[in-house]
């Protein structure tokens, strides 16, 4: 089901931004012309990711340094303090749909 979101033009503006619908906490972001909806926590411990960096098409959790593609929410770097790696999982992804300039997440 279609839940809106926000407005695409205040998206672009910000760049990133963290937005709740229902019981769902989500980084909103606008990259490369596209925008990317993807859970706000961590997979490693729950960390905030809007809190966290964006570099080509990833989010990187500053707690720990595990990296997640925006599209896909495929782990590319697992957690870790120094060379320990640490477990994690994908992250969660939603699709994002355009009308009128209003930002829609399928949840």
């Amino acid at each position: 089901m279609l839940h809106y979101a926000m407005e695409l033009s205040e998206l672009i503006q910000v760049f990133k931004k963290k937005i709740v619908i229902e019981d769902s906490t989500l980084l909103m972001v606008w990259l490369y012309n596209s925008v990317y909806a993807i859970q706000d926590r961590c997979t490693h411990l729950g960390a905030s990711l809007s809190k966290g960096t964006i570099d080509q098409d990833r989010v990187t959790c500053r707690s720990h340094g595990a990296s997640f593609e925006l599209s896909t929410g495929n782990l590319v770097e697992k957690p870790h303090i120094g060379p320990l790696k640490m477990p994690a999982k994908k992250a969660k992804t939603f699709p994002t749909v355009i009308k009128e300039g209003k930002i829609y997440i399928d949840l």
